[in-house]
């Protein structure tokens, strides 16, 4: 190591003999840095008094090297900036070696730390749901600063309707947005759905005893799917099913109240005549559905509306 007297304008006793030097600057060879800017307290020690230590230490030298990167000075530059120093004293001693090597410090983030953030956040918006992350992916990841590291989700809503997920993420170190990184992914959530033991045809009633639960993925079910039998009890097909296909509500539908062959009361009524009679429905007839009934007294055909159970109303 060489070392550097540097006396600015230095002052003499009466006797000629030199002052006692009051500030005394060590510089290493290597140093290791956080900063964008490297300060003359990086890369040494400093012997002072006071506040003169505080302002030596924080004299920058030049801007810091990128992250994980390495810089270099030599000792001509870090002479120069301390005597553009004016404030100082004039009695300063510097030792540095000929040139010195500044590293930037730096973290990494790892795939891994955003997955567990996700897997929180996750766990939080799908309280008491049974669920699994399964695909994953983050892009844009550098080194960063040393810090408190945070992340920072942007919303609360950003899961599709077919359980994918692409977001942008902030990086957040000591309280200041650094950067943000792009994630995406997809994840399932299993409930419990309702399936048939065996085949149906339209207009047939499921009963309770060829039904079953099965976990399933609900992003791959379409959204009106059955979790229990008490949302079909009673209800109708209206279209074929296969054995284990699991049911939806766009499937299932009340039974008529009016059935075909079935003999019903026809009400025929005005402001001034109300003729109430028998007649035989034609079709399948539903809450205000308007079906072809015959008229067992006069044989005719004529068209309804279903009012009720068993009960249509003739359309003049």
């Amino acid at each position: 190591m060489i070392v550097q007297q540097m006396w600015l304008n230095c002052l003499f006793a009466g006797n000629d003999q030199v002052l006692e030097t009051s500030i005394k600057i060590i510089v290493k060879d290597t140093s290791l840095v956080k900063g964008t800017q490297v300060l003359l307290g990086d890369i040494s020690k400093i012997y002072a008094n006071g506040f003169l230590k505080e302002a030596l230490e924080k004299i920058v030298l030049g801007p810091s090297p990128r992250l994980g990167k390495i810089k270099s000075f030599d000792k001509k530059r870090i002479a120069y900036v301390i005597q553009g120093q004016r404030y100082l004293p004039e009695n300063i001693i510097l030792t540095s070696p000929q040139r010195i090597y500044v590293k930037r410090l730096g973290q990494t983030i790892l795939k891994q730390d955003i997955r567990q953030f996700i897997e929180k956040q996750l766990s939080q918006d799908l309280k008491n749901k049974e669920y699994q992350l399964t695909t994953f992916n983050v892009r844009g990841l550098e080194p960063y600063p040393q810090g408190n590291l945070k992340f920072r989700l942007g919303s609360n809503d950003y899961i599709g309707n077919n359980g994918k997920f692409s977001f942008f993420l902030d990086v957040i170190i000591d309280e200041k947005k650094e950067d943000r990184v792009s994630v995406s992914g997809s994840v399932a959530v299993f409930e419990n759905v309702l399936h048939t033991k065996k085949s149906y045809k339209r207009g047939e009633t499921i009963s309770k005893e060829n039904t079953c639960q099965k976990k399933k993925n609900i992003f791959e079910l379409s959204d009106n799917f059955i979790k229990t039998f008490q949302e079909i009890d009673g209800k109708i097909l209206k279209a074929s099913i296969r054995k284990g296909d699991y049911l939806k509500t766009d499937l299932l539908s009340d039974p008529p109240l009016v059935q075909k062959g079935e003999i019903i009361t026809l009400v025929a009524k005005n402001e001034n005549l109300l003729i109430v009679t028998s007649a035989i429905s034609k079709e399948d007839g539903f809450e205000n559905g308007v079906i072809r009934v015959e008229n067992l007294r006069s044989g005719k055909l004529v068209r309804g509306i279903v009012k009720g159970k068993s009960k249509v109303e003739v359309i003049y």
